[in-house]
């Protein structure tokens, strides 16, 4: 039974180990949006699933049907819708993120236009992708019509990621190079010419050394107060969007960004990655603004903890305390 048991766990992880290596294949739900399938592989959950596709868990767990309290058992398929988060055609990207295809198998009757519309691009992207010249596409082919886009240090599938340009490469058909008839060619007359006799050098005076005036350096720049994303906590709790906030224990983790650039991070649970968040220290009235980078299940299972915050961010709450309250609000 042990040996059975243990191959039947090989087995799963070896279909796992091909899955994440196969082609990923796109297909359209009801309402013509784009998802790919995932095969539940051993010791998987919600958060390590995300990770993978890029995506929060609060997203794909309801387009399947699922709360994140649900079991996941072992083979079990679920749906990741691409959106804008994760699904790239076009635009620039970030230092950590790359790209893995995505493939539309195609069928009988669609060409370079008709894929193009289904998926929200254009011919030349297709084209260039693809590497094709005209609007012909062959039944049963694999054809790019985007990317996943996906962090390189989270997951495993950045081993398939390649390196696309963000505007498309036109494939041009190269002309026929024309054939010159050679002219004739014509008899030179040599006619000698007198060599200009020397003219006597006049020496100038050479200009005198410009002294260099001592330059003077520029103060650096430092972000003193609430932080870098001030602004953009406002964007998110301006427009009459509503807004949510708890209070609770939290602790600090270590962190190189934030003590120059006042880009300060937060982790949360349950809150969607790339949150603004308002925190608060309630004790002097300080508040500073924080990215949700992750959250607290993920870094410290099992803590009880509200919120884990940079250790910049703390320093500029006037926070030396390993463990303390504080007041966090954000824009929902």
């Amino acid at each position: 039974m042990k040996r059975a048991f243990s191959f039947i766990m090989l087995l799963f992880a070896v279909v796992t180990v091909m899955a994440q290596t196969t082609p990923l294949q796109v297909q359209l739900d009801n309402q013509g949006k784009p998802y790919l399938v995932h095969n539940i592989g051993p010791k998987e959950n919600f958060y390590s699933i995300g990770r993978i596709y890029n995506i929060s868990p609060r997203v794909f767990a309801p387009y399947n049907g699922l709360e994140l309290t649900s079991p996941l058992s072992i083979g079990q398929q679920i749906r990741i819708p691409l959106n804008e988060v994760n699904f790239w055609q076009t635009g620039t990207r970030k230092e950590n993120e790359t790209v893995v295809p995505v493939y539309h198998t195609a069928k009988a009757g669609e060409n370079v236009t008709k894929l193009s519309q289904l998926f929200g691009t254009d011919n030349a992207s297709i084209q260039s992708w693809n590497n094709l010249s005209g609007n012909n596409v062959s039944a049963g082919s694999k054809v790019i019509v985007g990317f996943l886009k996906i962090d390189k240090t989270l997951s495993p599938l950045a081993s398939q990621g390649m390196n696309v340009r963000s505007e498309p490469t036109v494939v041009k058909q190269q002309p026929k190079p024309e054939v010159k008839q050679e002219e004739p060619k014509k008899q030179e007359v040599v006619v000698k010419k007198e060599e200009p006799k020397p003219e006597p050098k006049v020496e100038t005076p050479k200009p005198e050394p410009k002294k260099e005036e001592p330059k003077v350096a520029a103060d650096p720049v430092s972000y003193a107060g609430n932080g870098f994303f001030k602004d953009e906590f406002n964007r998110q709790t301006n427009n009459g969007r509503r807004t949510d906030s708890n209070s609770g224990a939290g602790s600090v983790f270590k962190s190189t960004s934030g003590w120059s650039d006042g880009k300060y991070y937060v982790l949360m649970d349950n809150i969607e990655k790339g949150t603004i968040v308002m925190v608060k220290n309630p004790s002097n009235g300080k508040a500073v603004y924080a990215k949700v980078l992750g959250s607290v299940e993920e870094t410290s299972p099992g803590s009880g903890l509200m919120f884990r915050l940079s250790n910049a961010a703390a320093a500029q709450l006037g926070i030396s305390a390993e463990k303390f309250n504080a007041e966090l609000v954000w824009g929902k």
